[in-house]
């Protein structure tokens, strides 16, 4: 219950936020969709999955691999914790001596309610099997307790290439609920 007021009072933070910019004829309002709105509070959280990896198919544009990943994840805005469900495309061949990481991440609680995110990563390419993926995510949305969900922040994750069950990624950032008027 304390949840759900938590989030009617950044929905009605959101809104009035909004209706400030509509009045006050400040364009930008199209970044709504994935910039948090006034009220938005801290969002942390860790996974930690094993992944699944073939090579990618676009083997000049990427040479890389696609990524399916599944494991557990604990945050400060996950209820009783949850699963984490990922897809990935790790590419070698777009930025020069980088890794290049997108992917969508999907959160799912222990009564269903689920978190979509994006994320983009980069890692020098190198010799060792130890791999440090840095950069952003981005949430999308969202059901139930999670609907209308936006945000973002950063993403770090650590990656042993010898030891692909025991993959873990870190999120820092802050999440809010965009009002739809």
């Amino acid at each position: 219950m304390a949840r759900l007021a938590l989030r009617r009072s950044a929905r009605i933070a959101g809104a009035m936020a909004g209706a400030a910019l509509i009045v006050g004829g400040t364009a930008g309002v199209s970044n709504a969709a994935v910039t948090p709105p006034p009220g938005a509070t801290a969002f942390t959280g860790t996974g930690n999955y094993g992944v699944v990896t073939s090579e990618h198919p676009d083997t000049t544009g990427c040479n890389g691999y696609k990524v399916v990943g599944s494991g557990t994840v604990t945050g400060n805005r996950i209820t009783g914790g949850g699963t984490w469900t990922q897809k990935e495309d790790a590419c070698t061949a777009t930025v020069p001596g980088k890794w290049d990481i997108n992917g969508t991440v999907t959160i799912k609680e222990a009564d269903g309610d689920q978190l979509f995110f994006t994320y983009h990563l980069s890692a020098p390419l190198t010799a060792d099997t130890m791999v440090y993926p840095t950069g952003t995510f981005t949430i999308t949305g969202g059901t139930g307790s999670f609907d209308e969900a936006v945000g973002g922040g950063k993403m770090n994750a650590t990656v042993n290439l010898l030891d692909k069950d025991h993959v873990s990624a870190v999120l820092d950032g802050s999440m809010g609920f965009r009002w739809q008027i």
